[in-house]
């Protein structure tokens, strides 16, 4: 049972969530401890891999065609040049080594033998495996469909599949029957064994789906050939059980979280909750944090939500304190969701100038302190933001425009 997580496999929004609520990616010492075990090869940086990822998938999601991303000619060699987040383990327990008896596209072997040149294939691997071998989960998961009682003669139709985080579907088919050790609704991690292979397909066929449509799959346990096994090649697992320091930490970032939501210190339960979830492992802690961080953000939305309709009730000053009270409270998460609140109300005209007046504070202070170390662009960009604010004779518009000449005059005598 392995931990199926890499830097590019941490989801956009909950890295926005820690930098929201003040906990760096330096606070989790897991991370380093991560790529030692796995000794994984260098890998692109996070926003490298979401933007990559976000490209590639346009062109995959299509379809399932064979002018996809990382597909050649079948003659050629697959994977090159794909870019895409290595997400999963090699199908099974780690130390052993299985041959590729057919890759994707049907590479190295071709019409009219080819399995993998037909629609839901064309990303699929076949790995030599057979009956008292044992298939693995490749990522952590929930068990989603097994068929096992497929007999001798009929042993093709045995499936498992295995649901992931992000939506993708791990298929593991050909099995032997009356092997599983996994039943529809379990919990699993990647390394688990969950059935044995097949004396009669005497093979693994392994692919990834999503909405039923093939999806590209690189190994993380597999350096070579940017982590797509070839025809004939024999890969060798890295697929090992769970770290117990990862487990633990979980456990107890777990625990630190609801020592503080239960005194309902929200921020910093936050904080311990993101911690815990900080890698994809999908035990209890793991998921009982997740859940708990949406309870967070719904606590604190409710807090601003309540502000902002004292605003909508007409008690300004009330509101205004309100607001200040949650900045204060909840930090920099705070004062976004105060800021996402602000955008809405002025939107209505009602409230656009007061809501235009609570943002200003922030920009007048950003701007004098630039002016005041000299930081000409910051300043000016800050004082024409603060300019849409007011209308022309307001004694505030004025006082812009006159300290925009300044710092205009200050460039020039700069250069």
């Amino acid at each position: 049972m392995a931990f199926a997580t890499q830097p590019g496999d941490f989801q956009p929004a909950r890295r926005a969530w820690l930098a929201a609520v003040g906990v760096g990616a330096g606070l989790f010492a897991l991370q380093p401890r991560l790529h030692a075990q796995k000794k994984t090869p260098p890998q692109p940086t996070e926003e490298e891999l979401q933007a990559a990822y976000a490209e590639t998938e346009k062109a995959v999601a299509t379809g399932s065609t064979p002018d996809r991303p990382g597909l050649a000619a079948w003659a050629q060699k697959q994977g090159v040049g794909l870019q895409w987040p290595a997400k999963y383990y090699l199908p099974w327990p780690a130390g052993a080594g299985h041959q590729v008896y057919q890759s994707w596209n049907g590479n190295k072997i071709g019409p009219p033998r080819a399995t993998h040149m037909q629609a839901q294939n064309y990303y699929a691997w076949d790995f030599h495996i057979t009956r008292g071998q044992y298939i693995a989960a490749a990522r952590d998961g929930k068990v989603t469909n097994v068929v096992d009682d497929q007999p001798p003669g009929n042993e093709n139709a045995n499936v498992i599949y295995i649901e992931h985080a992000d939506g993708e579907v791990s298929v593991y088919a050909h099995n032997g029957s009356n092997t599983a050790l996994v039943a529809v609704g379990d919990k699993v991690l990647a390394g688990q064994k969950i059935c044995q292979g097949s004396n009669e397909s005497m093979h693994l066929h392994f692919c990834i789906w999503k909405g039923m449509i093939d999806y590209p799959c690189r190994f993380i346990d597999f350096a070579a050939d940017n982590g797509v096994p070839q025809y004939g090649g024999n890969p060798v697992s890295g697929n090992e059980g769970p770290d117990a320091g990862l487990l633990a930490e979980i456990e107890a970032n777990f625990k630190k979280g609801e020592a503080a939501f239960e005194v309902k210190d929200y921020l910093n339960a936050l904080k311990w909750y993101l911690a815990a979830t900080a890698v994809e492992v999908r035990v209890e802690p793991y998921e009982q944090s997740l859940a708990r961080i949406e309870e967070c953000r719904v606590i604190i939305d409710e807090e601003v939500q309540a502000a902002v309709k004292e605003a909508r009730d007409g008690d300004m000053a009330k509101a205004e304190k309100s607001l200040k009270t949650v900045q204060k409270k909840y930090g920099d998460y705070g004062k976004q969701r105060v800021e996402a609140a602000m955008e809405e109300l002025k939107k209505d005209p009602k409230f656009r100038e007061w809501a235009n007046k609570q943002a200003s504070e922030k920009l007048w202070l950003e701007a004098r302190r630039a002016e005041k170390f000299e930081e000409w662009d910051k300043a000016e960009k800050a004082y024409r933001e603060l300019r849409k604010m007011y209308k022309k004779g307001e004694p505030e518009y004025a006082t812009i425009q006159e300290k925009l000449k300044k710092i205009s005059i200050a460039k020039i005598l700069e250069e």
